[in-house]
């Protein structure tokens, strides 16, 4: 009875958000549950104090100033880090930090209790801390510390300073960051060639370091600028800004100096929304409703790699693309008003943190941290109605299991579900399920620059009055596969390829081709032998593998082996309708079991993998069908947690 009454709100509850859009706008609804409006938002215009928007932007949903990193206070105009600054850094200059040119201690010691977890030190939302014991640094003697400076001294040897190392000390359950004082002075090769930037044209501007390379001094510039002496501001790199700031305001390193009235991600906030006094609010079932977070830089964000590398490779660009498409949403599934959200989406820009294979825990606890004491709508599911995307290698296996990430969804490329995982390294911690959580996680497809011409050439040809059937009559290498094989890592690709290596170098098959090694995609000989093969392998390596999307885009049936893993989309595609799975136990009869497959089911999967393939793709002119298959598989999640969100909306 209690069931059915629950349902009948439910539905009630839709009924009125249904009725409510056709209703003039005279109407107001009133709840079931007492005399108060229902869903009645009423705009937010929050000021800022005067002279934010001199460096920063307002946010008029919560009336703060947001600045870029390093920068805080109501008009930024304090410096967080100030001994990463050199001597004529601008007081309103971002901070750089990368591991080619050595800074103050102070500088990362700072660094390290502002962007690392307290309790565990190896964590942290900063790329170059992940690489802490590779860093050298120096301090001026007998200085303050807010008087020391990241100028290097002019020589190495200079008495008035003194250099140290950093070191890592680790117990069972932390890992803490130290500096400590070296016996031996650093070669300039040690540091990477780098030298005073006095001794570069105009000190780079401040916006980069200097290196000397045989007597031959220039500057490498920090992301975002280029030329001899870094002064050209480099406002369209594509790696800098989310969206390229929207075209609504200018990317100044990484940050979007938005124009008024325009603030957050990519610039692409302008309204706000609250409920209007004694309304009942609560999320929007009838649709996907996703609310993004406008997360301050300084909490996370965009990070070079390393001095003057801001470059996201390609493989884990996914998280771009789709805040990009989602920052243009056309389909009414984003949303400035997360009163009525059903999903939220956090940008934890983990991968500037991780880069291909780190820990995402730091970056991700501190911008639910800052979310979940910002906003109510986090801590009235746990989570259960957040997502993050984390793109790198091995996903969220390193992803440490607290209250924070306990319930969070993860979109991600690596859907590694096992129990008590042994071959991802001694940071994985949950031994439930792995990487992965079927019924709360996604797994997408990684990025794939696509040459669109080329695919559109390929798709025309096989669409014709058979040209599918003559595309395959062409085919004439049964199986192929060319990638690392890493005979001394097994965890590689959970053994595969070492098996298969084994297995193959073995025999002679004249229309097996098995490379071991690296073929550049792109490079003739690998894109033609993929058209050429009626079967492509699909393994997994060090985490994600690429290969799947690759066999797809080139109507090759993919050969999946990669136990215990879930592939992009499975919860919407049914993949034995274009490829085939096979086990590590099944590889000794691999040849055997392809040759078997008959010719129409060959022909099948080839055309069925021809309808499908844009569901692998990011790019807008092919379609781009990825970003719909991403929120397609969210929608589920959100669909099974309707009952929840209900409960809490009515609780809030």
């Amino acid at each position: 009875m209690l069931l059915h009454r629950s349902l009948a709100y439910v539905l009630a509850i839709i009924f009125l958000h249904i009725l409510k859009r056709v209703q003039s706008a005279e109407t107001v609804l009133k709840t079931a549950l007492g005399d108060h409006p229902f869903n009645t938002f009423q705009e937010v215009n929050k000021p800022c104090q005067e002279g934010c928007l001199l460096h920063g932007n307002c946010n008029h949903e919560l009336g703060v100033c947001e600045c870029p990193f390093g920068l805080s206070g109501p008009t930024c105009q304090t410096q967080l880090y100030p001994a990463c600054r050199t001597l004529f850094t601008s007081g309103a200059q971002r901070i750089y930090l990368g591991r080619t040119a050595p800074r103050n201690c102070y500088c990362y010691l700072q660094l390290v209790k502002g962007l690392c977890l307290p309790d565990d030190e190896s964590r942290c939302a900063f790329h170059t801390m992940q690489l802490w014991d590779s860093l050298y640094c120096f301090k001026r003697k007998d200085t303050p510390e807010e008087q020391q400076l990241s100028d290097l001294p002019e020589k190495i040897d200079d008495p008035a300073y003194e250099w140290g190392r950093c070191t890592t000390s680790r117990t069972l359950t932390t890992m803490q960051k130290h500096v400590g004082p070296i016996d031996q002075l650093p070669t300039i090769e040690d540091i990477s060639k780098s030298v005073p930037l006095s001794r570069c044209k105009a000190r780079c501007y401040e916006q980069g370091v200097c290196q000397d390379w045989g007597g031959q001094t220039r500057c490498l510039c920090f992301g975002g600028y280029k030329g001899d002496d870094c002064s050209v501001s480099e406002v369209a790199a594509e790696s800098l800004c989310p969206d390229n700031c929207g075209a609504r305001g200018k990317c100044i390193a990484g940050f979007c100096k938005c124009d008024a009235p325009y603030w957050g991600l990519g610039c692409s906030r302008s309204k706000a929304y609250e409920p209007v006094p004694g309304s009942v609010a609560y999320p929007y079932f009838p649709s996907l409703k996703i609310y993004v977070y406008d997360v301050p830089p300084n909490v996370v964000g965009t990070h070079q790699f390393e001095d003057g590398d801001i470059n996201v490779f390609f493989n884990y660009q996914s998280f771009m693309r789709f805040e990009e498409m989602l920052l243009h949403d056309i389909n009414g599934v984003r949303t400035e008003n997360p009163y009525e959200a059903n999903l939220f989406y956090i940008p934890a820009f983990a991968y500037y943190s991780t880069s291909n294979l780190g820990d995402p825990t730091g970056a991700v606890i501190r911008a639910v941290n800052w979310v979940a004491s910002t906003f109510p709508f986090f801590n009235r599911t746990g989570g259960k109605d957040h997502f993050i995307l984390i793109s790198a290698d091995r996903g969220a296996c390193y992803l440490k299991r607290v209250p924070q990430t306990e319930h969070l969804i993860r979109v991600t490329h690596f859907g590694y579900e096992r129990q008590n995982i042994t071959d991802m390294g001694q940071l994985l911690h949950n031994t439930e399920y792995g990487c992965f959580k079927a019924g709360r996680d996604v797994v997408m497809s990684p990025y794939f620059k696509a040459k669109v011409a080329k695919i559109q050439d390929l798709r025309t040809r096989l669409e014709q009055p058979g040209g599918l059937e003559a595309f395959i009559a062409k085919k004439d290498v049964l199986f192929f596969f060319s990638g690392d094989i890493r005979h001394n890592e097994p965890e590689y690709s959970g053994g595969v390829r070492q098996a298969l290596s084994l297995l193959l170098s073995n025999n002679s098959y004249p229309d097996v081709v098995f490379k071991g090694g690296y073929m550049m995609l792109g490079g003739h000989e690998y894109e033609d032998l993929l058209a050429r093969s009626k079967f492509c392998m699909a393994p997994y390596g060090h985490g994600f593998g690429i290969r799947l999307t690759h066999a797809l885009m080139h109507a090759c049936v993919p050969v999946i082996i990669q136990d215990k893993v879930r592939q992009p989309f499975e919860d919407i595609l049914h993949y034995p309708d274009f490829s085939i799975r096979v086990s590590k136990a099944e590889l000794p009869r691999l040849v055997e079991m392809l040759r078997a497959v008959p010719q129409e089911d060959l022909v099948r999967m080839t055309k069925e993998n021809s309808r499908i393939y844009r569901a692998f793709i990011w790019q807008p002119e092919l379609g781009g069908l990825a970003y719909n298959f991403t929120l397609a598989s969210l929608w589920r999640r959100v669909s099974h947690l309707r009952g929840e969100l209900y409960e809490a909306g009515v609780r809030r």
